[in-house]
């Protein structure tokens, strides 16, 4: 829906600015600003995911150290190990889910930036 308003936007302010573009030219800038916008909306959602990742690991590990907080000393170390393999483990998650989305955005990008470029190369007699 985002992506829609966003190319409406875009449309209706070429027209605001004026006729200096070709149509074809007005329409590759709609491309890039949606692609942009789509690609935008893809970061922010793998970093809110990695954030929430990394929230739950730190959680996990938390209240396996809130466990063992009145155990014996070997069983408390051992507990604070496997917290911290846990909060290891969320953070290379949510790491990779940040990078994955990142790789998805700019893909997408490219992708709107060469149909922009294919549309502005297209010449009107």
């Amino acid at each position: 829906m985002k992506s829609i308003t966003t190319f409406l936007m875009a449309v209706c302010m070429m027209v605001a600015v004026g006729c200096d573009e070709s149509a074809l030219d007005q329409e590759a800038d709609a491309i890039r600003d949606a692609t942009q916008q789509q690609a935008e909306d893809i970061r922010d959602s793998s970093q809110s995911t990695a954030e929430t990742i990394r929230d739950q690991s730190q959680q996990q590990a938390e209240n396996v150290r809130n466990q063992a907080e009145n155990a014996p000393d070997a069983m408390e170390d051992a507990a604070e190990e496997r917290a911290d393999m846990i909060e290891d483990r969320g953070e290379t998650k949510a790491d990779q889910k940040e990078n994955l989305g990142e790789q998805k955005a700019d893909a997408l990008e490219e992708a709107g930036e060469q149909k922009a470029d294919r549309l502005e190369e297209i010449e009107v007699e």
